[in-house]
């Protein structure tokens, strides 16, 4: 196989996944400005991201779906469940992400019919880039607050500060403060010749394959993460790495590190956590797309974007269509 070519620089690679174009300036320099957040909290300018039980508000226009955010006194009582998070602003608003009560939800669904409040990972598959990045940080942000409710040190209630991106402990004696997390995690499409490895965990929808992943462990480099992680699932010896891009996956808050690999050979086993590996073609691929033996993962996630541009590079053709051709990510249901 030729060598697979990356002709953009590292950034840019980056930004072709989903869920990297904020393009917010975080204003992290007033986070701890009351009186500013305030005024912004007040402001014409600011419109606010409302999420219930970790789901984002989305209203289909066609075949799109669209992030609804709420202008100015559309929702009574933001800070029914906790402070707004303050996410940042691009050239014309203020953005702050609000949780909302069961309430509060069903007011929104009357004011918006046709809007639901949905799982970002598979409604993001037709939403602009921009606001599946926003839509992304504040459900991470507002995860991470939910998950961190009380200190991990005394266990007594923490507070919110900075504009949400600080927690503090409430007893004084402790004061222990926390700040966003995320879990680095890897993912790798194997080559070896004109083949990519491909795996099947159990717990998946029927027919779905993947890349390989795994998270990293205390002590480990991303590189030694990625070489245990693909013996253990699949057995399966590498001779290179290759860094590719970086995607942030709020699914619940990972930050995934994506590479290709090359394998010294084609021998390879399931294991505990693959039901079952295989090396496939491009031709291959496509066959078992078009004869729905093989679902490959939606379009948001990384694992396509590695397999998507191993696939051109085999055969000169957009992989995209052709899922979509076969039946869509989310109108599959059997």
């Amino acid at each position: 196989m030729a060598k697979l070519e990356l002709s953009i620089d590292r950034i840019s690679r980056s930004r072709r996944n989903l869920f990297t174009s904020v393009r917010l300036d975080r204003l992290a320099e007033y986070r701890d400005d009351d009186e500013w957040v305030q005024q912004a909290l007040h402001s014409d300018s600011v419109c606010f991201v409302p999420l219930w039980r970790n789901r984002n508000l989305l209203a289909e226009t066609g075949a799109e779906q669209k992030a609804v955010y709420l202008e100015p006194g559309k929702l009574e009582h933001i800070d029914a469940i906790q402070p707004p998070t303050l996410l940042g602003m691009d050239d014309k608003r203020y953005f702050f992400a609000v949780a909302i009560n069961d309430k509060q939800r069903d007011e929104l669904l009357e004011q918006h019919p046709g809007a639901e409040f949905l799982d970002l990972r598979m409604a993001s598959i037709d939403i602009d880039a921009k606001h599946a990045g926003v839509l992304a940080y504040a459900k991470a942000l507002l995860y991470w607050q939910y998950r961190h409710a009380f200190c991990g040190a005394c266990g007594n209630p923490n507070r919110i500060e900075s504009s949400g991106h600080k927690l503090v402990c409430s007893d004084q004696e402790c004061g222990r403060q926390s700040f966003p997390r995320i879990d680095p995690a890897i993912i790798v499409l194997v080559t070896q010749g004109d083949a990519c490895l491909l795996g099947r965990n159990a717990v998946w929808p029927p027919r779905r394959f993947s890349t390989l992943a795994g998270f990293v462990e205390p002590g480990e480099s991303l590189e030694d993460a990625l070489v245990r992680e693909v013996y253990e699932e699949a057995q399966v010896r590498l001779k290179g790495i290759r860094y590719v891009s970086s995607q942030p996956w709020p699914f619940p808050a990972s930050a995934m590190c994506g590479f290709y690999a090359e394998a010294e050979n084609r021998e390879c086993g399931a294991s505990d956590e693959m039901e079952e590996v295989r090396w496939i073609t491009a031709p291959g691929l496509k066959k078992a797309i078009m004869e729905d033996e093989v679902r490959l993962p939606p379009p948001v996630s990384i694992a396509f974007r590695l397999i998507s541009d191993w696939y051109r590079q085999q055969c000169g053709e957009d992989l995209k269509p052709l899922v979509r051709q076969a039946g869509s990510w989310r109108s599959r249901n059997r």
